[in-house]
C-alpha cells in the first residue's frame, strides 16, 4: 500500500505534538515563591516612604516597657497588604552596629536593606526591634579603699602611707553576663513588638519565623531555645550560641549561615551549634558556609530566593503552640 507523503507528514506532526503535550504534562511547573513577587503597580517604595500617613512600607511603632520606658521599633508591611489574607511574619534581630534607640539605624543593614533592594517586593510582615544595649560586659565601680582616690582622679586624695601593708590578692572574678545582646529589656522589646504585630495585622501565626545577624545571630539561637513554640523555622547568620541549649530547640528547622572568612565571629561558632543540634536529634539543620566571604554573610543569605521559598515551606506543626 502506498502512503501519500502529505498523510505521512500529518501523522508525524500529530505524533510529535502528542509527545510534546505528554512531556509538558509530566514536567511540573516551578512553584511560585510568594515572598519574591514583583512590586505591585503604583508608587515606588521611595515615594511611599515620603508619605507620613502611609499604611504600608516601613512603619514606626512604639512599645512601652514594664517600667514605662518607650522604645521605637519598625514593622515592614507589604505594599499590597490586605487583611483579607493571612501573612507570614518574620522577627528580625539586627547586629551590633545598629544598636541605639533612634529607631532608624535598624533599616540600614540586613533584611531591611534587602527589602529596599527588591523595591519592596517582599511578601512577609517583618518586625524590626532595636537593641539598646551597649555591648560591653556589665561593670560595677570598685569601692575606693582607704587612702586611695577614685580611679577617675588624677592625684591621690591623701598621701599614701610610707610602708603600706602587702595587699592580699583578690580572687579572680567570674565573667559577668553580657548586657549588650538581645537580653533583659531588649528581649522584652523584641518579643513585645512581635506580639503586638501579631494582634494588629492579619498574621498567619503558624508561619512566624526568626532570623538575625551577628549579635542578632546569637539572639536567634537564644530566642529559639527560650521560646521554641513560637517559631516555624529559624535562620541565624554569623552568630553562635550555647550548645547545651540545643535540646530545647531541636524540634525547630534551622538554616544556619556563616562566611568562611569571618574574622569577627569565627565560623566554628556556627559549626558547633549545627553539630549540637544534630546531636540533640534535630530533624532539619541546613548549614551554608559562604566561601570567600567575611562577616557580612547576611548579604548572601537575604539575597537568596531559595531561603525565602524554604521558609514558606515550613509551618508550625499542629498543636505546637
Amino acid at each position: 500500500m502506498r502512503i501519500r507523503p502529505w498523510i505521512l507528514a500529518s501523522t508525524v506532526c500529530v505524533a510529535l505534538a502528542a509527545s510534546a503535550a505528554c512531556l509538558a504534562a509530566e514536567t511540573p511547573a516551578a512553584p511560585a515563591a510568594a515572598a519574591i513577587a514583583k512590586p505591585p503597580a503604583g508608587p515606588s517604595l521611595e515615594d511611599i516612604m515620603k508619605d507620613p500617613n502611609r499604611k504600608v512600607g516601613f512603619i514606626r511603632k512604639t512599645y512601652t516597657l514594664a517600667d514605662g520606658t518607650q522604645r521605637i521599633y519598625q514593622v515592614w508591611v507589604p505594599l499590597d497588604y490586605t487583611p483579607a489574607r493571612k501573612w507570614p511574619v518574620i522577627l528580625f534581630l539586627h547586629g551590633a552596629g545598629e544598636r541605639g534607640t533612634d529607631g532608624e539605624k535598624v533599616l540600614v543593614q540586613g533584611l531591611p536593606k534587602e527589602i529596599k533592594k527588591r523595591g519592596g517586593a517582599f511578601e512577609f510582615i517583618v518586625v524590626i526591634p532595636q537593641c539598646a544595649g551597649a555591648g560591653e560586659r556589665a561593670k560595677e565601680p570598685a569601692p575606693a579603699k582607704a587612702g586611695q582616690a577614685d580611679r577617675a582622679t588624677s592625684a591621690p586624695a591623701t598621701p599614701a602611707p610610707a610602708t603600706p601593708a602587702p595587699a592580699t590578692p583578690a580572687p579572680a572574678e567570674a565573667p559577668k553576663p553580657r548586657r549588650g545582646g538581645w537580653v533583659d529589656a531588649d528581649e522584652e522589646v523584641a518579643m513585645g513588638a512581635l506580639r503586638a504585630t501579631l494582634k494588629e495585622y492579619a498574621c498567619d501565626q503558624d508561619r512566624v519565623y526568626l532570623t538575625g545577624l551577628s549579635l542578632g545571630g546569637f539572639g536567634s539561637f537564644s530566642f529559639a531555645a527560650k521560646f521554641p513554640k513560637m517559631w516555624a523555622a529559624v535562620v541565624p547568620i554569623c552568630g553562635g550560641g550555647q550548645p547545651d541549649n540545643a535540646a530545647a530547640m531541636s524540634r525547630l528547622p534551622f538554616w544556619v549561615w556563616h562566611g568562611a572568612d569571618d574574622k569577627a565571629v569565627p565560623p566554628d561558632m556556627s559549626r558547633k551549634m549545627v553539630e549540637a543540634l544534630k546531636a540533640a536529634g534535630a530533624k532539619e539543620v541546613k548549614y551554608t558556609e559562604v566561601p570567600g566571604v567575611g562577616h557580612n554573610s547576611w548579604d548572601n543569605a537575604y539575597a537568596s530566593d531559595e531561603l525565602w521559598t524554604w521558609l514558606l515551606a515550613h509551618r508550625l506543626p499542629a498543636g505546637a503552640r
